[in-house]
């Protein structure tokens, strides 16, 4: 069958991994090989994915979904040459491209764990290296990243940016204050109310080429209610925000960690995400991520000082996979955008 070209979620699984098309609703099996669908997957750019697998032996394997195993397999290296030249094996987190792997010069930047450290480290890989290349360390953690116009950026913890600038044969790391965060009047709203409340924050690229900042509420085991989005602002004096941004009326967002997208809107503009979230199972024993992915339409929100808000149902649409992997065990989909004429499907 054809792909389309408006992104699909890819729903990894040990028995039956899938794709799912959020406009159509509609869920499709894929053909991966088994040595694969145990893998957490740590990012996507168009058809390519990011597998990491701890077992029987560690792996990070870049795969394309339409080109398959023969000629869309990329096996990325498993250690790092750290700033005082020792080599250490890692833990890839996430991870963006800088181009696709058909170019002759392309990067690939993640943040990794090296050994036994819980500490985000930011590295390089170019394709002729045996390992990859640190960059320097986050110590407040990173909550997403993104190839965005040339340069590869990371949101930390404290919601602001760092970007990769080159140096000679490398890349050192740029740090960016931004003035306004979001997550202290957010923080501050909710806490008043309850607790419990569960933030996950990515950064897109907008239709007309702006950096976005997603703030996605959830409480419990209740559906996504709130999305705040915001826009990098830069003033002449070279001081960055984060801005209110509330164009949407013509794009469609696609949210998830090292895998958001946004298009041009074919239809009702929307915000497509997955509810990445903990809930109980019926026999109130293990936790699972829950396949209960959704959407809200901005054009019919409420705005409020702090945000997004869902002022009725009619704007907050639900779907889910069905029951068999709705407790999937390998709990980390994201978006990927196959290129047109592509074929995936058994």
């Amino acid at each position: 069958m054809k792909l389309p070209e408006l992104p699909w979620m890819f729903l990894p699984s040990t028995s039956t991994p899938m794709f799912f098309e959020p406009v159509t609703r509609c869920l499709h099996k894929i053909w991966l090989p088994a040595a694969l669908k145990s893998g957490m997957l740590c990012g996507s750019s168009g058809p390519w994915i990011f597998i990491s697998l701890g077992y029987p032996e560690r792996q990070f394997i870049l795969y394309n979904l339409c080109n398959g195993e023969k000629r869309g397999r990329i096996d990325l290296p498993v250690t790092i040459l750290n700033k005082e030249g020792m080599i250490h094996n890692v833990w890839v987190e996430m991870a963006a491209l800088s181009r696709p792997p058909s170019t002759a010069e392309y990067t690939v930047a993640a943040v990794v764990r090296i050994g036994e450290s819980l500490v985000h480290t930011i590295a390089t890989w170019e394709s002729n290296e045996d390992h990859w290349t640190e960059i320097g360390t986050v110590e407040d953690g990173v909550f997403d990243m993104l190839f965005y116009q040339g340069s590869f950026h990371f949101l930390t913890s404290s919601e602001d940016l760092i970007r990769l600038v080159p140096e000679g044969l490398s890349f050192r790391m740029e740090s960016y204050h931004v003035k306004f965060r979001s997550s202290k009047p957010i923080d501050d709203y909710y806490e008043a109310q309850e607790t419990g409340y569960i933030l996950r924050r990515y950064l897109v690229e907008s239709t007309a080429g702006h950096l976005l900042f997603a703030v996605k509420c959830t409480h419990g085991s209740r559906k996504t209610f709130d999305i705040k989005l915001l826009r990098l602002s830069v003033d002449d004096a070279g001081q960055a925000r984060w801005a209110h941004y509330k164009n949407t009326m013509d794009e469609m967002i696609y949210l998830g960690q090292a895998s958001s997208v946004s298009c041009v809107s074919q239809g009702e503009p929307t915000i497509h995400f997955l509810d990445d979230r903990m809930v109980k199972s019926e026999a109130e024993a293990d936790h699972y991520y829950r396949r209960d992915m959704g959407g809200l339409q901005p054009h019919v929100l409420q705005v409020g000082w702090y945000g997004y808000r869902t002022p009725n149902e009619e704007s907050r649409f639900s779907y889910r996979a069905p029951d068999d992997i709705g407790a999937t065990d390998v709990p980390t989909p994201v978006w990927c955008k196959p290129q047109s004429g592509g074929s995936t499907t058994d």
